[in-house]
């Protein structure tokens, strides 16, 4: 895994980061890289949807493309480059005293759910679930990407006597079953849609999960 201490100051000091990190993995005979390439609804790389990481905002996307280089590179040296994607969160902050950043106008509100400590997509919406969707198709269909990883794909922890706040949801969507049910349904329908979505686009792509231990 890169969880990233790469900055973007220049084309060439990017450039010498990632090859030390690249030349590191190919002395020590690793065959994959984990790239974290969304974290926030933003991306490493120019999307359509996605606001641009802030470590890029100094980037002419025309002239250079950071992603792109690094995928090329891997390849050379025969690591397969896997995209690490958070597909639910939007922002995090340190408490509810704190505010979140303003709401792009990209996402509507109503797709949003706000929590003490984090902002999420709202999983229970089949909206939601086609955005999620349309990151990966758009990210595939820019790039080489060997594989596409999950990490926070579910429901948020909460913080003590902080409710979900989904029962309207559960009202409209939830067909009689128990609620905690419907939760694990609406996470399971965005795991198929992008399995379904990278199967389209992209049919050698893998497609790997990380879930979180949870003893309730």
């Amino acid at each position: 895994y890169y969880t990233g201490d790469i900055s973007y100051k220049n084309e060439k000091d990017y450039k010498n980061q990632i090859d030390q990190i690249l030349d590191t993995m190919e002395y020590y005979n690793m065959n994959a890289m984990i790239f974290h390439i969304r974290a926030n609804h933003d991306a490493w790389y120019n999307s359509k949807i996605n606001k641009v990481n802030r470590q890029l905002s100094n980037v002419d996307f025309s002239k250079f493309d950071p992603l792109e280089y690094v995928i090329t590179e891997a390849h050379k040296r025969g690591i397969e480059f896997h995209a690490w994607m958070n597909p639910y969160r939007i922002a995090t902050r340190s408490s509810a005293s704190s505010e979140f950043p303003e709401l792009e106008e990209t996402i509507p509100a109503e797709w949003v759910k706000d929590y003490n400590k984090v902002r999420i997509y709202n999983p229970a919406l089949p909206e939601v679930r086609q955005r999620i969707a349309d990151i990966v198709a758009d990210l595939l269909q820019k790039f080489d990407v060997d594989g596409i990883h999950f990490d926070d794909y579910f429901y948020p922890s909460l913080t003590s006597g902080e409710s979900m706040n989904d029962n309207a949801e559960y009202q409209k969507y939830g067909s009689g079953q128990g609620i905690a049910n419907f939760r694990r349904a609406n996470v399971d329908a965005m795991i198929t849609k992008v399995k379904e979505t990278i199967r389209a686009v992209r049919p050698n792509c893998l497609f790997s999960v990380s879930p979180q231990g949870n003893y309730d």
